[in-house]
């Protein structure tokens, strides 16, 4: 199934790359699912808190503590972001699906 959703994805016209991170498993529990929300939560908040940084650039969702960044960044600004988001409590992994820019 995994590979059948990516070879999907791929058919789609003008998709550029695709970053298969599905999980098959069971499905989360209201509290992992709150707990998700939390950690993103956390993650906004650490980024607009970083002084001269688009933290509206880039997305952020959380799954079983694993935080996906999503965005048209800069190199700069992506390793940035990433280092805020490994550093916030919670975070289990970081998986980084940026575009960037010059």
């Amino acid at each position: 199934l995994k590979t059948k959703a990516e070879t999907l994805a791929k058919s789609i016209a003008h998709v550029k790359n695709i970053t298969n991170e599905i999980v098959i498993g069971i499905k989360s529990s209201l509290s992992d699912r709150a707990n998700d929300t939390f950690i993103t939560s956390k993650v906004k908040a650490n980024l607009v808190a970083e002084k001269d940084f688009p933290s509206n650039a880039i997305k952020v969702v959380t799954e079983a503590s694993t935080v996906y960044l999503m965005g048209v960044v800069t190199q700069k600004e992506a390793n940035l972001a990433t280092e805020i988001a490994r550093n916030t409590d919670g975070v289990k992994k970081v998986v980084k699906v940026f575009e960037y820019l010059p």
